[in-house]
């Protein structure tokens, strides 16, 4: 049987040894990282005594509850000691039966029974920089090259500036207002301040150019933000700020990309030598939900009459 806790009711001893003994990826899942990305929005799905359990994040809209992913946070889903199709399928249909999902995106360990819809990331698994350079494309191993002008003017720095703020803020794609830009900004600098991740920072003259944060997750790091100057001076700096995080971070860890479904990222990933993976996802658009929902208010409402 499923239950929901909402977040005080957790039991978080037992999530946390649910979440070790897990045999899927749990890194997006941890409560740290999982309650500053989602502000503590976030309720938890649980099979029978914390056998097998399902985190969810929400925002709220319009008097309404919406299950949404939180910002930086690509995959959670069901996580336990054996991954179990037929569970798992319980979990899915419980969360789409019961609660308005915009957008859910379960881990590329879940496996289900009935077909689901899937989504790409990118990863490179983990090696010597050396031997994962040999993998670049031979028009990446071209870009990362640091040559002519390039000389002495380029600087990689790992520290924070307050100044560095108005950058992010001009620069950061895939939002609407400049409220959800201040939202992102408190997000990273709470995980900055936590600890939680690493910052890089590539300058061109004393000018930022590319910007990257990577969360440190126990099995992975990711590539949670990555915002570049725009126009850039130079096109190769993204390729270069990249090649840089790997020299740092590829022996230990894999690095996941975190995407895209966009054709220009996708290739910008594979010309490092990343390789495509999938994870299942459920998600409506709002005029679905809402339809969903006024039908479900209107067999109510001739129930009660």
């Amino acid at each position: 049987m499923i239950k929901k806790l909402k977040y005080h009711e957790i039991n978080f001893e037992k999530y946390s040894e649910c979440l070790e003994n897990a045999c899927q990826n749990a890194d997006y899942a941890d409560q740290q990282f999982l309650g500053i990305v989602s502000n503590r929005q976030w309720f938890l799905l649980v099979y029978g005594e914390y056998d097998a359990v399902m985190p969810v994040s929400y925002v709220r809209k319009l008097g309404l509850t919406f299950i949404l992913m939180p910002k930086m946070c690509q995959q959670l889903g069901v996580f336990s000691k054996v991954d179990n199709p037929e569970i798992n399928q319980k979990f899915y249909d419980f969360l789409d039966k019961n609660f308005l999902v915009l957008m859910y995106a379960f881990n590329a360990d879940n496996q289900f029974n009935d077909a689901v819809q899937m989504k790409t990331s990118y990863l490179l698994k983990k090696d010597n920089y050396p031997t994962i350079k040999k993998k670049y494309s031979s028009h990446r191993r071209r870009n990362v090259r640091i040559i002519g002008d390039l000389v002495g003017n380029i600087n990689f720095k790992e520290n924070w500036k307050e100044d560095d703020k108005l950058f992010f803020l001009k620069n950061i794609k895939g939002t609407h207002k400049d409220k959800d830009n201040q939202n992102y900004f408190k997000i990273f600098k709470d995980l900055l301040e936590k600890n939680v991740g690493y910052l890089r920072i590539l300058e061109f003259e004393d000018n930022i150019q590319s910007f990257v944060y990577l969360y440190e997750g126990k099995n992975r790091r990711y590539l949670s933000l990555f915002i570049n100057e725009y126009p850039l001076i130079n096109p190769n700096f993204p390729s270069m700020m990249i090649d840089y995080c790997l020299q740092d971070f590829i022996e230990d860890k894999d690095f996941d990309f975190m995407g895209s479904e966009v054709v220009n990222v996708a290739k910008f990933n594979e010309r490092f030598g990343a390789i495509s993976y999938q994870y299942p996802i459920l998600t409506n658009t709002k005029i679905t939900l809402l339809k969903n929902l006024w039908k479900k208010y209107r067999i109510i409402t001739n129930f009660a009459s």
